[in-house]
């Protein structure tokens, strides 16, 4: 009988932002194509497009070497239309949305409100998803957990939905703003993740409705720490500018002169929902530090000695983690497809938004629309998209089999 520690428990974490998560399927599709062993994730926490993602992942994980392909097929099957409506009901109650009446619910209570009709979204979720393979999953043990985040309407609360085989969750430190419910995940909760206020329908899930969950919390690190994971793969969806970038954009925004109210929304979709994972990661590196020196210093007991001294229920331990991000601005790609579209092939509110960013950005020099960024479902933006993930995480071939190096060379033959 061998006596190797077992694996240390990894988790892939899942960012937020509209259509920009089909970034997300080319790095997938990378590590499941041309890692040489098996990648396996124990853990995986999405939030908004994330969670969409996470869980047909989650459905997926006995096929890991197909994952890749299966969730490319199903995004390249979208398109506006497929995913957003704006037909007679929305025109009639638009009023109610930008003025506060109360509005209809739909048949069966579980959606309120939104701009735009999301039950073309709702059917893919739930279709394209075998959410009864989620569950067998997680009871094989395949899956150690998965979470999923959203805010819930009533007290802006970032909640943390957990699906995991095991009866009850280790203790979890609960904060003023977040809490965490064990639940079998579902359809109504990936949506609820994935509610963009105002734009969607907020989505019932018991006696609250909720809506995206990156309002709260975009990218769920803390979620896969406090589920155990001490090695994690986390896939931003923020080009990390450099000075130069910033400068330039900078200036770009100020010949705008008078930004149109479409430039202005991109920029809030940015500010609200795209944290910086900088600072998350830079909190995570300073506690590696800390405990690092304190084992060189007073032995590996100061983990659990640091724990119980400040009343930590869950012992400090060093992650390791791996960001991959952008390396290009999905503004400025999502404003060259745009322009370069017909999008007056297509009817509704959202491309009439994107035709005007688009249009009154022409005029300055290396425009961009982060609005189209969270919005343009077009095959040809969400093919660049994932063939820039794909290029991304090509970089970072030497970091993921690091990553991944206890999971032995050898790789899964499931299909």
């Amino acid at each position: 009988m061998s006596d190797a520690p077992a694996p240390s428990p990894v988790a892939l974490v899942l960012s937020g932002g509209g259509a920009r998560g089909a970034y997300e399927v080319g790095v997938i599709r990378y590590i499941r194509e041309r890692l040489p062993i098996n990648a396996h994730f124990d853990l995986i926490t999405g939030t908004s497009v994330g969670a969409i993602n996470g869980a047909y992942l989650a459905a997926t994980c006995d096929r890991p070497r197909a994952q890749g392909r299966m969730l490319q097929r199903v995004w390249s099957q979208l398109t506006i239309d497929s995913v957003y409506g704006f037909g007679w009901r929305q025109v009639r109650d638009l009023p109610r949305v930008l003025f506060g009446r109360r509005l209809p619910k739909t048949p069966h209570g579980s959606r309120v409100g939104g701009l735009v009709d999301s039950s073309a979204l709702e059917r893919l979720v739930r279709e394209k998803i075998p959410w009864k393979r989620l569950t067998e999953n997680l009871a094989s043990g395949r899956l150690g957990a998965f979470a999923v985040t959203a805010t819930e309407v009533a007290t802006g609360i970032s909640t943390v939905f957990v699906h995991t085989a095991k009866r009850r969750l280790h203790p979890w430190p609960e904060g003023a703003n977040e809490v965490v419910v064990q639940t079998p995940i579902t359809a109504a909760h990936t949506l609820a993740s994935a509610a963009i206020p105002a734009l969607f329908a907020a989505v019932k899930v018991g006696d609250q409705f909720y809506v995206d969950g990156a309002l709260r919390q975009n990218t769920p690190l803390r979620p896969a720490l406090r589920l155990g994971a001490q090695r994690m793969l986390v896939i931003g969806l923020r080009h990390h500018e450099t000075p130069q970038e910033r400068r330039n954009r900078q200036r770009r925004e100020v010949e705008s002169l008078f930004p149109n109210v479409f430039f202005l929304l991109g920029k809030l979709l940015n500010s609200l929902m795209l944290d910086p994972v900088e600072s998350d990661v830079e909190r995570i590196e300073q506690t590696n530090r800390v405990l690092e020196a304190g084992i060189a210093e007073f032995g590996p007991d100061f983990p659990k000695r640091l724990s119980e001294a400040v009343g930590r229920k869950q012992p400090w331990h060093p992650v390791e983690m791996l960001v991959i991000q952008p390396s290009e601005d999905l503004g400025r790609i999502a404003w060259e497809v745009a322009r370069d579209t017909n999008l007056r092939s297509y009817d509704g509110l959202i491309p009439a938004m994107i035709r005007r960013s688009v249009e009154a950005d022409e005029r300055v020099e290396g425009g961009e629309s982060d609005l189209a960024s969270y919005v343009l479902f077009d095959p040809e933006f969400i093919h660049r998209m994932i063939e820039l993930g794909y290029a991304d995480a090509a970089k970072y071939h030497d970091r993921l089999l690091h990553l991944f190096r206890s999971e032995g060379g050898s790789s899964d033959p499931a299909e």
